[in-house]
């Protein structure tokens, strides 16, 4: 435990120094190709969806942080299913495959975020045809392991389409972890969605990726059976607090309405994410996840219920590993998230109880 606690030591004191040396870019919605923040597999947004250490037999796993690629992973495949915000579809496809048996392992992978069909009007409002949205990318990335450290990128082609409308850029993902050789503890960094936009619908004024560096640790106290994960994501923009002056206010000595004030503690909070993996049997578990940032976005004044909470399961049987996740926004309103992978070669081996 009191490694684990210096673990939590150094990410803290790791995000203070990226505060002052690293420029933020943009987020909260002012980014474009948000969709490449968006969880990958179920698996993830049931523990919160910004981890980056979670082991599993994913091969998707690589577009959270390609360092979790190595040879397990070797041979699968995988497919993940998200009804995503109103009519909205996720779609994310995945294949790894080891390149030899002292060189890493490669994947590739595919997102498609379909919007529909849409009405198109005229300036008075007149109905004059339809139109459709997406936002699409296709990844490839490597990881290689030497000794109890994985080191990885991932080069992504990204864009989206509007009616005529068209955007796309390049980004690219590095990260490494470190697995210990006789803990189960996993620690480990990575910075997402390093890049630029070629176009940006109509001009290739002011291209802003959604950039995001994150460090965090998975580990498993010995003899008990639960995972847990804790991530700090966002280190690259210390204030995420966005305040609605509609919303969020309190009255000087004069009456005048005047924003009300973070502290320094809740700022914090904001970067914090964590999950749980009930561990029922090797080959049954239960997950549960919490994030701070999407709590204190997403939840209606007075009626914070469940906002930035996830849960969800994961079974495998035979050659397949099927997962469900589901993140709660507000009160009766979410998304779900189906995973399905299969290993092509040899079937799943169970967890061995530690």
């Amino acid at each position: 435990m009191r490694k684990i606690g210096l673990c939590v030591y150094l990410l803290t004191g790791f995000m203070c120094a990226l505060n002052g040396t690293v420029r933020a870019q943009s987020t909260g919605g002012r980014n474009k190709l948000d969709f490449l923040q968006l969880p990958a597999q179920a698996r993830n947004v049931a523990l919160g969806a910004t981890h980056l250490t979670v082991s599993g037999n994913d091969p998707a796993l690589f577009m959270q942080n390609p360092a979790l690629l190595d040879s397990s992973k070797s041979d699968h495949a995988s497919v993940n299913l998200m009804p995503y915000l109103a009519d909205t579809r996720f779609i994310n496809m995945a294949y790894a495959k080891r390149a030899g048996k002292t060189a890493g392992t490669w994947a590739v992978g595919i997102q498609y975020l379909n919007y529909g069909t849409m009405q198109e009007t005229d300036d008075i409002g007149n109905v004059i045809g339809e139109f459709r949205a997406a936002d699409y990318g296709i990844s490839a990335g490597y990881g290689h392991t030497i000794g109890a450290f994985t080191l990885g990128g991932t080069v992504k082609f990204a864009g989206a389409s509007v009616e005529a409308y068209q955007i796309w850029g390049m980004a690219l993902d590095w990260g490494g972890v470190f697995r210990h050789p006789r803990q189960d503890l996993t620690v480990g960094f990575v910075v997402k969605n390093m890049g630029f936009l070629k176009q940006n619908y109509v001009s290739a004024n002011d291209p802003v990726l959604p950039l995001d560096i994150r460090a965090g640790l998975t580990f498993k106290p010995e003899y008990m059976p639960v995972r847990v994960s804790l991530t700090v994501h966002h280190l690259n923009r210390f204030d995420m607090v966005y305040n609605d002056p509609n919303l969020f206010y309190t009255y000087d000595s004069n009456g005048n309405k005047i924003p009300k004030q973070v502290g320094v503690a809740e700022k914090l909070g904001r970067h914090l994410s964590l999950g749980a993996e009930a561990l029922v049997h090797p080959n049954f578990r239960l997950l549960l996840g919490y994030d701070h940032l999407r709590r204190q976005e997403l939840r209606l004044a007075n009626k914070g219920a469940l906002a930035g909470f996830s849960f969800g399961m994961e079974l495998r049987i035979k050659m397949f590993e099927v997962s469900y996740g589901r993140a709660q926004y507000v009160p009766g309103f979410g998304s779900s998230s189906l995973s399905i992978v299969m290993n092509l070669k040899n079937g799943f081996v169970a967890e061995k109880k530690k």
